[in-house]
């Protein structure tokens, strides 16, 4: 009687091809949990102005795509330098293939891929999964960005954590149409909302000479005239025009902007995303923020009394003039260190033979908004 004998799996790399978009869009919601459509991978992958190829690398086994790794092109500025630099994003590996060193394959094929030519380097925010594939292809720590967060209404912040206290039958009275629990409930986010406006309102000075003005789209012209009023030196996104135009197409997200006017003329920008039960802020200029540090906290306040019903209101890397006078709370420190797992971002960069020695900077010469990464 023979035995059976079991064929091994054969897992091979290769660039993407365009019958690869539904199984990555499909693996996308497996791993994780969200629904992105095929505007959307058009958008971040075939659109993207910085790269004349779809920047995906696939895993297969025996021919079917397993896994797939993913480049985010962006046009970086350097010092005086602009560079193409790619931020590997939405790297993924299906459940039942994990553990065979596919990531690991993955990179190999990137860095090899990629050594020549554009882009000039690699940079990342990889969460503790991918970070030590990362490190040993190369990638390097500089340092951590930090998250903030400035609660709005702790009453649905604290339910968000689960430790409201409230019994089975306070919520169910709660919701309750005219309950009393709904109507304490109610009267605690109004003093909460209104002392928060009132608070927000001391911080800033009046300043006649400025006008704020709301835009439903992002205006890519004037936030592009914005930007290049006061350059960074820091490592950061090329904000161009163009750059605006694309980015802001992104179409998993909405997003509105404030703009503050001096003589009419456009001195600062703001520009914020809503989120489920929150509100980001992704972009601020000018870049070099305290320049427009009252500009600034003019339309900070403007955003945030618009969005006073929004449980918390979240911001990333230098984006806040002074974020803990308007109580934007780091998620690395006491208090919300103890409340929540924290999201800060440690950034890894790679070089590619630019000569640029990225990989030995430190975190002070990056200036980073959401804006800088692949996920707003």
């Amino acid at each position: 009687m023979s035995v059976p004998t079991r064929t091994a799996t054969r897992y091979t790399v290769r660039t993407f091809e365009p019958d690869d978009r539904e199984t990555f869009l499909s693996m996308y919601d497996t791993v994780f949990g969200h629904d992105r459509s095929s505007g959307w991978f058009r958008w971040k992958f075939r659109e993207n102005p910085y790269v004349d190829h779809v920047p995906v690398l696939v895993a297969s086994a025996d021919g079917e795509p397993v896994g797939f790794r993913s480049f985010f092109a962006q046009e970086m500025r350097v010092g005086g330098l602009v560079r193409t630099a790619f931020q590997p994003c939405d790297t993924m590996v299906h459940p039942d293939h994990r553990g065979r060193g596919l990531f690991d394959r993955m990179n190999e094929r990137a860095v090899e891929r990629y050594a020549d030519g554009e882009p000039s380097f690699f940079f990342n925010f990889p969460n503790e999964n991918s970070k030590p594939g990362n490190l040993a292809h190369g990638w390097r720590e500089v340092g951590t960005v930090p998250a903030y967060y400035r609660p709005q209404n702790p009453l649905s912040a604290l339910e968000g954590q689960g430790s409201t206290g409230l019994t089975a039958r306070d919520a169910d009275s709660r919701s309750a149409d005219g309950g009393p629990a709904t109507a304490v409930r109610e009267a605690f986010e109004t003093a909460i909302a209104t002392s928060h406006r009132a608070g927000d309102r001391l911080l800033v000075g009046s300043d006649s000479e400025i006008a704020v003005e709301r835009y439903e789209t992002p205006p890519a012209d004037v936030l592009a005239a914005i930007y290049h009023r006061s350059v960074p030196e820091m490592i950061h996104t090329n904000r161009s025009a163009a750059f605006y135009r694309w980015r802001f197409d992104n179409p998993a997200h909405t997003y509105a902007a404030y703009v503050a006017r001096r003589d009419g003329d456009p001195i600062a920008a703001l520009v914020v995303s809503t989120v489920g039960d929150h509100v980001r802020i992704v972009d601020t200029l000018p870049r070099t923020i305290e320049s427009e540090d009252a500009a600034l906290e003019q339309l900070l306040a403007s955003a945030l009394d618009d969005h006073a019903d929004r449980s918390y209101v979240e911001a990333f890397g230098e984006t806040v003039p002074t974020p803990l006078r308007f109580r934007f709370y780091p998620d690395t420190r006491f208090p919300l260190s103890a409340l929540v797992q924290p999201t800060a971002r440690t950034l890894l960069a790679r070089d590619l033979e630019d000569g640029l020695a990225l990989e030995s900077s430190s975190i002070s010469s990056w200036r980073f908004s959401r804006l800088d990464l692949d996920t707003t």
